[in-house]
């Protein structure tokens, strides 16, 4: 066995085992060594059975008896089911407990009367433990599953953290070939646990300080190749050429003055900032990053407006077609008039309009072109392209963008505007966009808070009548789902299931429609003009309308199956009603009672801020998908936590000093070609 061996060599990987594992990214050894635990459970005491007390986590050693399986039900929410029970008593010398396992028939004849197990779960109300997970006993032979810090690891259908623990157990003597790519100095100075060693103990750690050792070294490689790249990435754009624009605050007053509201002063911040890169001939990259409603779009349009002025062309690449549009009829009304001359490409744009689009970018009588990824794909002749602004750039693919970026005048590179509707923390300005500056805007003033409520199965008519009630005020509702379509296997609600029940049952008199991302570009354009023009008083949506669509009228929000979708989602989605000011409110529908998942959704009612639900989603998440911090092919932050501020300037502080003493990285090749890759397949702009 070595690294590049396919788990499907590992004993027991088949089926459903190994499909489960495809769907976790494990398809080698090297990648079942790299899937870290999320945490680690003490099961290294044990409890007697007379100590065991209701609402208490357990770990026993004893005897199974009296162990049986039974044909029961099992009460669900639609009903009830036939379930399979295995009943069974687990003694000790101090005394008795009962216990029961669902759908586990082969218990009763792999662990018959008079074997002893180890069990551990939490014993409840009734006394008794439910579930528990055993392991039996075998003498001479150490147990994998208690007696230590057991790890715990994200899971799939078919593939438990048990099962996790067997497969890396086997596969643990594999991580002793890993090689070192640390220079030593690195290492030695930051006082370091070598690589294999921290790989061992981050899943069998032989106590809490090895655990503590291996997620620092580990957590230090993932923040430390996010810091090696953007600090290259910012040293290579320094080597790049772009056109240095006669622009200023002048450049645009006017336009400025025509708006129908005043600029906030962030944005006006934000604007000079832009207005004073596009004036430099290094390459502008630059993020522009506010909450909902803040004004993002008509500073990235003053921007091209600027830069239109000063002779200059510029793109805007929209992740949707409805954000597209968007954008395009939102711009030519703020800025038609001051001579902002904009082209909206998408793939629903007819062919002869599209080729006079194109003819009119390559002639210089459009200065904007506004569109969806037909732009990248479009023969496109851009002259005079100094500016790329890029919306939601993370629903794009790093090629994908790096398209529009190669299409300036020979010779140079435009500059790049990328927008974000998620407030960006501090400490996540140090790393996802440590090579990039940032631009915060403020929420514009006068916004209302949006009444935000947790609703309850049992609060659901109370719900209903309500939504009944602002219908009848004229006003529009939407309701998410977490599923476009029903599948019998998932509980959770669907956009085609819950737009035909409340059709059907509850608001029969109502004008409802239906909108998510399977549908025709055209079916999606024609729902949401009618929406917007109040022809329609309810509309059942995926999340296909979580960025950028404008419905004036809209004041209520419904989100079903809350618990299913993230704090910085549902602050997106939230941010879809209530946009002119009106008194708003958004129903977060739980179908669940876990008290972790409603202290969650919990943040949401005490706060409407953006940056604060940030923070907050950094604190408790940590690591991983956030804020498109993880992209395929780039680092995933399984250990470290860009909350931990002082970490974070360590591990910059070690960069650093490393590419001083080393510029090109000759030193430690394999941490070279490691950094290349990332540049390559990942941005975090």
């Amino acid at each position: 066995m070595d690294l590049r061996t396919p788990v499907t060599a590992l004993p027991t990987v088949r089926g459903t085992v190994a499909r489960g594992l495809t769907r976790l990214g494990i398809v080698t050894v090297r990648d079942l060594l790299f899937h870290f635990p999320r945490r680690h459970d003490d099961r290294r005491v044990l409890t007697p059975l007379c100590d065991a007390r209701p609402g208490q986590t357990v770990v026993i050693n004893g005897v199974l008896t009296d162990i049986r399986a039974e044909q029961s039900f099992r009460r669900y929410r639609r009903g009830t089911r036939p379930v399979l029970v295995t009943y069974a008593r687990i003694t000790d010398s101090t005394g008795a407990l009962p216990v029961r396992w669902f759908h586990r028939r082969y218990l009763e004849k792999t662990l018959p009367s008079g074997t002893e197990v180890y069990l551990v779960g939490a014993v409840n109300e009734a006394g008794e433990l439910v579930a528990p997970e055993v392991e039996r006993v075998h003498r001479g032979r150490t147990p994998l599953h208690v007696g230590r810090l057991v790890p715990v690891y994200p899971e799939a259908r078919g593939v438990s953290s048990r099962m996790l623990r067997y497969l890396i157990s086997l596969a643990l003597p594999v991580a002793a070939t890993l090689r070192e790519y640390l220079p030593p100095p690195t290492r030695e100075s930051e006082q370091l646990l070598d690589f294999p060693t921290a790989v061992a103990h981050i899943h069998f750690p032989d106590d809490e300080t090895f655990l503590a050792r291996a997620r620092e070294r580990l957590a230090f490689d993932e923040l430390f190749l996010l810091q090696l790249a953007a600090l290259v990435r910012k040293a290579a754009r320094g080597m790049e050429t772009a056109l240095a624009l006669a622009v200023s605050d002048a450049t645009v007053a006017d336009a400025i003055q025509a708006l129908p509201f005043s600029l906030t002063s962030s944005q006006g911040n934000a604007l000079h900032s832009i207005l004073h890169d596009v004036m430099q001939s290094l390459p502008m990259a630059r993020l522009l990053a506010g909450d909902v409603g803040s004004g993002k779009t008509v500073v990235a349009g003053l921007a091209a407006l600027a830069v239109a002025r000063a002779g200059g062309q510029a793109a805007l690449l929209a992740p949707t077609e409805i954000l597209a549009q968007q954008h395009a009829a939102t711009l030519a009304e703020l800025l038609g008039s001051s001579g902002l001359r904009l082209g909206l490409l998408t793939a629903s744009t007819p062919p002869a309009e599209r080729d006079a689009i194109l003819a009119k970018a390559a002639s210089g009588e459009r200065s904007l072109l506004v569109g969806t990824h037909a732009l990248l794909h479009a023969p496109l002749n851009f002259p005079n392209l100094a500016l790329v602004i890029v919306d939601e750039q993370h629903r794009f693919g790093v090629l994908q963008r790096g398209e529009l970026t190669q299409r300036g005048p020979a010779g140079t590179t435009p500059h790049f505007l990328s927008l974000s509707a998620t407030p960006i923390p501090r400490t996540l300005q140090l790393t996802a966009y440590g090579d990039v500056e940032v631009s915060p805007l403020d929420p514009r003033p006068g916004q209302r808070p949006i009444q935000t409520e947790i609703v309850s199965p049992a609060a659901r008519n109370t719900m209903y009548a309500s939504l009944k009630n602002r219908i009848a005020a004229r006003g529009q509702v939407f309701v998410v789902c977490p599923r476009v379509e029903e599948f019998p296997e998932d509980e959770r609600r669907s956009v085609e299931a819950e737009y035909r029940r409340l059709k059907r049952d509850l608001f029969q008199g109502a004008r409802i429609e239906r909108l998510h991302g399977k549908m025709r570009a055209e079916e999606k354009s024609r729902i949401l003009d009618a929406f917007r023009k109040r022809e329609i008083d309810l509309l059942v949506a995926s999340t296909v309308i979580e960025v950028g669509v404008d419905i004036p009228n809209a004041d209520t929000l419904l989100v079903e199956g809350a618990e299913h979708f993230g704090l910085a989602t549902l602050h997106q989605l939230r941010g879809r009603v209530g946009r002119r000011g009106q008194k708003a409110v958004c129903f977060l529908a739980a179908e669940t009672e876990d008290a972790a998942s409603l202290e969650r959704l919990r943040v949401l009612v005490r706060t409407n801020s953006g940056l604060e639900i940030a923070e907050e989603d950094l604190r408790r998440r940590g690591s991983g998908e956030l804020y498109g911090t993880r992209q395929h092919g780039g680092v995933t932050l399984k250990v470290a936590s860009v909350s931990d501020f002082p970490f974070l300037l360590r591990v910059r502080a070690a960069a650093e000093r490393l590419l001083r003493e080393d510029a090109a990285l000759e030193s430690a090749s394999l941490l070279a070609a490691r950094v290349r890759q990332l540049n390559v397949t990942t941005h975090f702009e």
